[in-house]
């Protein structure tokens, strides 16, 4: 991951987040995207200078249940372990909630897995709540 810079806070320029969102075939978010991110509970990104090449978002009540959302890398930099690192960061955050997860591609389910997610009946994981 040299030379990528990995940030908190939701405050990304609409610009930025629209051109990574196409770049991952997520461009039917394009209307949400002013308050997708400002109104996110933990939003953590990965940058190549002033590049936006990744992302990941929480929505939470910091209590019981957290949503992580929107877990994607650019394709040019996919393979590096940014996906890895943003997914780190979210879990380790909110590791004393239940975490659910809805993921826009399928195919990614054994990147999840890895990280300890479950397939449970409505397509979302669910990774059990840390002990304390």
């Amino acid at each position: 991951m040299a030379g990528i810079d990995i940030r908190e806070g939701g405050a990304i320029p609409e610009k930025q987040v629209k051109q990574l969102f196409a770049a991952l075939g997520w461009s039917h978010y394009d209307a949400l995207l002013p308050e997708l991110l400002l109104n996110s509970t933990f939003v953590v990104s990965a940058w190549d200078e002033a590049r936006l090449v990744g992302l990941a978002r929480v929505v939470s009540d910091g209590v019981y249940a957290s949503m992580l959302h929107h877990v994607g890398v650019h394709p040019d930099y996919q393979r590096r372990g940014l996906g890895s690192e943003l997914m780190r960061r979210c879990l380790e955050r909110f590791a004393h909630t239940h975490i659910l997860l809805t993921i826009e591609d399928p195919a990614h389910t054994a990147f999840y897995e890895r990280f300890g997610f479950t397939r449970i009946p409505n397509a979302m994981f669910r990774r059990r709540r840390a002990s304390s």
